[in-house]
């Protein structure tokens, strides 16, 4: 009976999580350098995606989200190897491909930092329906960027298939990765 319940709350939780994604656009494509310095390949353009926009110079909401989002990972297990990690910065002109390499190395293993230019990324936050700007905090203090802080779940045909909060325990994380992955499968 609990396996029953449990299967059709998944079942019911994946129904509303697409029920609520967002409708890809036609140029709903990553773009930018990986922290290697090449564009994101065509593999993983196509393949499964959880997709995050933020900067590394966040001070709270970034590391958790990336944190939660590595942990739901590694919770998923083998389901969890069908999926690429990618980090997206909104501030290019700190995350250069370099920082980005030593940022995403606290994460996870498999996390793709993608660096766009100030073009691509006005581009692709119209295309994904994400928001961001600099916010001065005063003289003398880095700035510091509002920005959309979600997970994007992202099935091999582009489209959204999830959108999910940055804060929720990874264990929930996970469970609506695997409910959205059953359900297309």
């Amino acid at each position: 009976m609990a396996t029953t319940r449990r299967t059709l709350l998944g079942a019911f939780a994946a129904t509303l999580l697409l029920a609520t994604a967002a409708p890809a656009a036609a140029d709903q494509r990553i773009l930018g350098l990986t922290q290697t310095g090449t564009p994101l390949s065509e593999e993983v353009q196509s393949g499964w995606r959880l997709v995050y926009f933020g900067y590394t110079f966040c001070p709270d909401v970034c590391p958790l989200g990336l944190q939660t989002m590595a942990e739901a990972l590694d919770i998923l297990g083998p389901l969890g190897e069908k999926l690429t990690p990618i980090f997206v910065t909104v501030d290019p002109d700190r995350d250069t491909t370099k920082v980005m390499a030593n940022y995403v190395t606290f994460f996870h293993p498999r996390l793709i930092g993608v660096t766009p230019t100030q073009d691509e990324l006005r581009q692709m936050a119209g295309a994904w329906r994400v928001k961001f700007a600099k916010v001065d905090v005063g003289e003398g203090k880095p700035y510091l960027m509002d920005h959309t802080a979600s997970v994007f779940i992202v099935d091999p045909s582009g489209n959204v298939a999830g959108r999910l909060s940055h804060n929720l325990p990874a264990d929930r994380m996970a469970e609506k990765i695997r409910g959205v992955l059953e359900s297309r499968s």
